[in-house]
């Protein structure tokens, strides 16, 4: 069974904090990819991000939804961007590879 997608006003106190945790989990991964990478910066700003949504969850009753999502929509869009950003490294590294042998 698939379930309808809810937005945050629909969702429980705990679903909310599980969103939250999830983008601020990917956040802290995607932070480490960009250290490896040697990317500092961009490492920086995703865990400044979220070390924000974690803060903001531990007072999240207190909070209005808006902020939790664009805490949420700057997350995810991180994420995202780190995806991509990936993608055009592997690529290339790829063509680097080609051009050197």
């Amino acid at each position: 069974m698939i379930d309808i997608p809810k937005t945050l006003e629909d969702m429980s106190m705990r679903e909310r904090c599980g969103m939250l945790e999830t983008v601020a989990c990917a956040l802290e991964a995607v932070a480490e990819e960009a250290e490896d990478l040697g990317d500092i910066r961009f490492a920086a700003h995703s865990k400044c991000v979220a070390c924000t949504i974690r803060g903001y969850t531990d007072n999240f009753a207190a909070q209005d939804i808006k902020s939790a999502e664009l805490l949420l929509e700057l997350g995810i869009t991180l994420v995202h961007l780190s995806s991509t950003r990936s993608a055009g490294a592997e690529d290339t590294m790829s063509h680097n590879a080609h051009v050197f042998h």
